[in-house]
C-alpha cells in the first residue's frame, strides 16, 4: 500500500475513527526523518507527503484528511497565507502547525488563527500520537455536544458591582469554583468556565494563578473563525473542573466589542460547560447590558457604604429601564463584619434598595488578599473559612432558584 493509499484506507480498525486519517505536509527532509522513525507503524492512517512550506496544497488529499499537519514558515508571508487559506477553506478540518523553534508568542498567534495545536520540528512520533489522540477525543466531545444542540443552554451568571473595588471578582472566582465543583460531583463532567469581561482591569487570571493560553479578545476578534477548536485553545485550565477565559493583557477599548460576536461566544460556552460565569466591568455599555440580559442571574456585589448603595440603586434603575427581570438580580453584600454597632446593616440594604438581598459574605481581608497574591482561592488556603462558606451558600441558593437546571 502506497503512502497516498493509507489515506483512503485509514481508520478501518477504529484507531482514528474519531477524525479519520492524518495527512502530514512538510519539507522532504522532515518527511524522511519521520519515515525513518517508523511513524507509519505507530500511527495507522498516517500519510506523509513532501511539500515545501510555500507550495500550493494538494486539495484532493486535504479534502480527504481527518487531521492535517502542515509545516509553517512564520518568516514567509506566503506560508502564513497558505495556513489561513486552508483554515478558511476547511473550517471543520483540525490543522496542526509544524514549526521549528516556535516561541510562546508565535504559538499563541497561531492558536488565535484557529489551529488545533502546534508541533515542533523535527517531528517526534510520540508528540504526533499525543496530539492526534487529543484532537480525536476533542472532536468526539464536540460531536456529542452537537447531538445535544436541542437541549437547554447551561445556566449563565453575570457578576457585577455597584462600585469598583467592592470585591466582585473575588466572589466571582470563588463562586465559579463552587459551581465547577458541584458540576463535577454531579457527574456532569463539563465543569464551569469564568469569563473575564473586565477588558481594562481584569484580574481573574491573576487571582487564579494561571498563565493564560489565550484571551477573550482572541474569541472576539475571530469573526467567522470562531469554533470549538478555537474556544478550546483559548480556555485555560484552573483545575478542579474550572476553566478560565482571561481578559486581554493589553488594555482594550470597551467600544471595540462587537455585541453579536460576544453573544455567540457566550452561547458556545453555554453549550460546552455546565455553568458559565461572567465577570463584568464596572462601566455599562450596550454589550455589557446585552450580556446581562442573556444571564439567568445577575449577582450585584455591594458594600455597606452610602456610596456603594447609591450606585447600586442607580444600577437597579438601569436594569429596570432595559427590561431586565427584577427577580434575576441577586444583591450580595460583601465584606460584612460582625460588630455590635454599625451605621448600616444588611437589613438596611434591602430597605434602601427596595430589593431583596440574596446573602452576605464575611470580611476576611487578610485571607482573601493572601490567597489572591498567591494565585489561589481562599478555599484552597482555608477550606472552612467564613468567606468560602458564605460563597458556597450563595452558590447553593442560586442553584436552587435562578440556576436550577431542568435536566
Amino acid at each position: 500500500m502506497g503512502k497516498n493509499e493509507n489515506l483512503a484506507h485509514a481508520g478501518r480498525d477504529g484507531t482514528m475513527s474519531a477524525t479519520g486519517a492524518i495527512l502530514v505536509l512538510a519539507a522532504a527532509s522532515w518527511i524522511d526523518v519521520l519515515e525513518a522513525s517508523g511513524a507509519g507503524d505507530a500511527l495507522l492512517g498516517l500519510s506523509l507527503e513532501p511539500l515545501a512550506p510555500v507550495a500550493p496544497l494538494p486539495e484532493a488529499l486535504v479534502a480527504r484528511a481527518g487531521i492535517l499537519v502542515l509545516e509553517v514558515d512564520p518568516a514567509d508571508p506566503r506560508s502564513m497565507d497558505r495556513l489561513s487559506t486552508v483554515r478558511e477553506g476547511h473550517p471543520d478540518l483540525p490543522v496542526v502547525a509544524a514549526i521549528g523553534n516556535a516561541d510562546l508568542a508565535l504559538v499563541r498567534a497561531l492558536l488565535r488563527q484557529g489551529v488545533a495545536d502546534v508541533v515542533s520540528l523535527p517531528f517526534e512520533v510520540e508528540e504526533l500520537t499525543r496530539i492526534s489522540l487529543d484532537i480525536s477525543a476533542r472532536h468526539a466531545g464536540e460531536r456529542k455536544l452537537e447531538r445535544k444542540a436541542e437541549t437547554a443552554l447551561a445556566p449563565l451568571v453575570a457578576v457585577t458591582r455597584s462600585i469598583g473595588g467592592s470585591g466582585a471578582t473575588s466572589i466571582a472566582t470563588q463562586l465559579a469554583s463552587d459551581l465547577a465543583d458541584h458540576a463535577m460531583q454531579a457527574g456532569e463532567g463539563k465543569g464551569a468556565v469564568i469569563v473575564d469581561l473586565d477588558l481594562q482591569f481584569g484580574n481573574v487570571g491573576a487571582f487564579l494563578g494561571i498563565s493564560p493560553r489565550g484571551e477573550i479578545d482572541d474569541l472576539l476578534d475571530a469573526g467567522s473563525r470562531l469554533d470549538e477548536q478555537l474556544l478550546a485553545s483559548v480556555a485555560s485550565d484552573a483545575g478542579n473542573g474550572l476553566a478560565v477565559i482571561a481578559a486581554p493583557e493589553a488594555i482594550m477599548p470597551l467600544e471595540a466589542v462587537d455585541t453579536d460576536q460576544l453573544l455567540r461566544v457566550i452561547r458556545m460556552l453555554r453549550r460546552r460547560y455546565a455553568y458559565v460565569v461572567l465577570d463584568l466591568p464596572a462601566n455599562w455599555t450596550s454589550w455589557t447590558l446585552s450580556a446581562a440580559l442573556a444571564a439567568d442571574s445577575i449577582v450585584m456585589v455591594v458594600e455597606l457604604s452610602v456610596a456603594s448603595l447609591r450606585q447600586a440603586k442607580r444600577r437597579l434603575d438601569l436594569f429596570d429601564s432595559v427590561g431586565i427581570d427584577p427577580e434575576a438580580v441577586q444583591v450580595v453584600v460583601n465584606r460584612v463584619e460582625k460588630r455590635l454597632f454599625r451605621t448600616i446593616g444588611v437589613d438596611d440594604v434591602a430597605k434602601t434598595l427596595d430589593h431583596a438581598v440574596l446573602g452576605s459574605v464575611a470580611l476576611e481581608a487578610p485571607l482573601v488578599s493572601t490567597a489572591q497574591n498567591q494565585g489561589k482561592l481562599a478555599s484552597d488556603l482555608q477550606r472552612k473559612s467564613r468567606f468560602a462558606a458564605d460563597v458556597r451558600a450563595l452558590g447553593a441558593a442560586l442553584r436552587e432558584t435562578r440556576l436550577k437546571r431542568g435536566d
